[in-house]
């Protein structure tokens, strides 16, 4: 009887741990003039977390190592796509190498051309032209959060969208406003962002 007890007692005591972890781990939405770059119709979403679409990512549950160690490109979607029509997707840092002091701006961590409007409905993941490779969030330590914003825009027929040289040798300093005018981009149709911080500091 005393072992029956003693397991229901170990079982309720894992179970309020596991709760305090849970209230612990709330993910925060992004608040303020950062909140502003959020469309609620642009959605990027990891296998482990769900959509991380302007909110913070907590330092909780390995949540900020997997995103930087084990999870591979985001599923990126789109309400407002229209299946007859091609996108360029891209994704930046532009606190590199941290918010005060941003000389590696708009670091390129993933840019993709003639992405299917019907992609971006499906919710199955994109099969664009790979102009740089997924890489994914790696701020350097004690350098606060970094923003990771994601800049959507509808692709002209004929448009081929690529980089100099010096873009493909140098993901940092990218010039996206430059980039979207060379290919007559346009503004985004949608942005968004999530925020994450080096697994090694603390939540500020």
């Amino acid at each position: 009887m005393w072992k029956v007890l003693l397991l229901h007692t170990c079982h309720l005591s894992l179970m309020g741990l596991f709760s305090v972890i849970q209230a612990t781990c709330n993910i925060q939405p992004i608040t303020g003039d950062d909140a502003e770059f959020c469309s609620i119709d642009l959605h990027v979403e990891y296998p482990g977390i769900g959509d991380v679409s302007c909110k913070h990512i907590p330092q909780c549950q390995n949540f900020t190592q997997d995103l930087f160690k084990k999870w591979g490109a985001p599923v990126v979607t789109y309400s407002n796509a229209q299946e007859d029509k091609i996108y360029v997707l891209l994704m930046i840092d532009p606190d590199a190498p941290s918010r005060n002091n941003p000389r590696f701006q708009h670091w390129r961590h993933w840019l993709l051309a003639d992405i299917q409007g019907r992609d971006l409905l499906s919710g199955k993941g994109l099969k664009g032209r790979v102009i740089t490779e997924y890489k994914g969030p790696s701020p350097p330590a004690n350098t606060g959060y970094h923003r990771y914003e994601f800049l959507l825009y509808l692709q002209p027929p004929g448009s081929v969208p690529s980089l100099t040289s010096s873009e493909e040798e140098f993901r940092g300093s990218f010039e996206p406003v430059s980039f979207a005018s060379r290919f007559n981009l346009g503004e985004p149709v949608a942005t968004t962002q999530f925020m994450a911080q080096n697994p090694q500091q603390k939540d500020l």
